[in-house]
């Protein structure tokens, strides 16, 4: 990911270089957006916002079919933890 995003996310970018994932790739479709993170595996595409994350120490995630657009979870306010469990299907 580029310098010109939060610190929260360039975190996130480390912290998800440690989990058991492979095969997907880090992608940013949202340059305007700072507080982004988009991460790519086939045909699914994980869009990560810590938007409110100085506030809230939570992310919020929706994971989609890139090709339809078809939304397969959207959940807002999930803590780390909750975040992996949230894209471990997809990843892994």
């Amino acid at each position: 990911m580029d310098g010109g995003k939060t610190t929260e996310i360039n975190n996130l970018v480390k912290a998800f270089s440690r989990e058991d994932f492979s095969g997907y790739e880090f992608v940013d479709y949202w340059d305007a957006d700072t507080t982004a993170l988009g991460l790519k595996k086939g045909n699914i595409l994980i869009y990560i916002s810590s938007y409110d994350y100085s506030k809230t120490n939570c992310y919020d995630i929706i994971i989609e079919e890139l090709e339809t657009g078809n939304v397969l979870k959207s959940e807002d306010k999930r803590s780390y933890d909750e975040l992996i469990d949230d894209v471990q299907p997809f990843l892994k």
